[in-house]
């Protein structure tokens, strides 16, 4: 299994302050499996003894969120603390940081006496109250992050993907990415396609920091434009390749010669000012219906359909190893509408297996901007919130 991060914080009368849900989800969005109370232990549970097994055991640090309220909690400082106490003597690379949320460095010292800690090398954040919080929390996640891909062994990079279900901590992969974007309908981490964006970012420059190898193992359950983001994220000019697990077969995703194969790719200019282009890639659904009634009448400048040469859009109609040679195919015909017709953006409506939307992300480097459309949960139209790259 993965090695977490411990969570620890204090209940405030029974309810988890609302800032330590801002700090779990930005840790979890740049993948960094977290060990927390209300996602381990169930009702009636052994918390003394399940808490304190996975400080001992089975995390590789822990981030403390700390109040006031912490220095009256006997849990965290007998149980919590004292079992922090006993890994870092067992452990050299056990790590230790923490959120000091309206307390003063002298508070400060307190914590770092009953963890034991040398003041000089222990890193955490003091939070400034004029600043937004959640500001404040992106780049200390990111700073987790780093700390814990240093604890990280083993290459390629595994990364589970699920915008579905929870990623149990029991999959070994090293990052699990919770993303679903808010307007999906589904996921147990609804963020904004924005926060998606910032996140990326953050987990590539990570792993780039991490290593030379650029080379990563991604499997899961995705929705399209979370899986476009991690292709994307990753895309060709930075180097990495990518092998994508699906059910179904492993696709390699790396420089590749376009190929359509058996695949028809209408490319139709129109009669227009617009400066889109839309994009329907029917490879596992017929999408134009529920595409018209999202556009409603809005018009664009080209029109590219990507339909099966039998034109029965199917799951199986798309073989493994033709994903990626399709994917270079498509990129390039957008290159060639973006020259000939003038285009300055690509408006994509997906309908395929989320392989095929990563290794669309990959090979779209220098295809220039583009929108990822994400489908209702009904298929039959589009949400308002798409995600917008770069």
């Amino acid at each position: 299994m993965a090695a977490p991060i411990f969570l620890s914080y204090r209940w405030v009368d029974g309810v988890a302050p609302a800032r330590v849900e801002i700090l779990d989800r930005e840790m979890r969005l740049r993948g960094v499996p977290v060990w927390r109370d209300v996602r381990e232990l169930g009702a009636g549970g052994l918390n003394e003894v399940v808490a304190a097994d996975a400080l001992r055991d089975l995390s590789c640090g822990c981030v403390l969120y700390f109040t006031e309220a912490v220095l009256d909690s006997w849990f965290i400082k007998s149980v919590e603390l004292a079992a922090v106490r006993h890994r870092i003597e067992r452990d050299g690379d056990f790590f230790v940081t923490a959120v000091f949320d309206g307390v003063d460095s002298e508070q400060s010292e307190i914590l770092r006496r009953e963890i034991g800690v040398d003041p000089g090398d222990y890193q955490g954040i003091f939070i400034d109250q004029t600043v937004d919080f959640e500001a404040q929390m992106r780049p200390f996640a990111s700073q987790v992050l780093r700390r814990y891909l240093a604890t990280v062994a083993g290459e390629p990079t595994a990364v589970a993907v699920d915008t579905w279900n929870e990623i149990p901590l029991a999959v070994e992969a090293a990052l699990h990415l919770n993303w679903a974007s808010g307007d999906s309908g589904a996921g147990p981490l609804p963020i904004e396609p924005e926060q998606l964006k910032d996140a990326a970012k953050d987990v590539e420059a990570a792993l780039r920091a991490r290593t030379d190898c650029r080379d990563l193992r991604v499997s899961g359950n995705v929705h399209l434009s979370s899986a476009f983001l991690v292709g994307y994220s990753f895309r060709e000019p930075t180097g990495w390749r990518i092998v994508a697990d699906h059910a179904r077969a492993a696709v390699e995703i790396a420089g590749v010669a376009a190929d359509r194969q058996d695949w028809r790719l209408n490319l139709h200019p129109n009669q227009n000012d617009s400066t889109e282009l839309v994009v329907q890639v029917c490879a596992s659904a017929e999408c134009g219906h529920a595409v018209r009634r999202h556009r409603r009448g809005a018009e664009a400048r080209a029109e590219l359909g990507v339909f099966p040469a039998d034109g029965r859009p199917g799951r199986r109609s798309l073989e493994g190893a033709k994903i990626n040679p399709l994917g270079a195919a498509i990129v390039a015909t957008i290159r060639e509408a973006r020259e000939r017709y003038g285009v300055a953006s690509s408006e994509l409506y997906l309908a395929c297996p989320w392989t095929l939307a990563m290794a669309l992300g990959w090979n779209f480097a220098s295809s220039g901007p583009v929108v990822v459309h994400e489908a209702t949960a009904a298929k039959d139209s589009y949400h308002p919130n798409p995600l917008r790259l770069p």
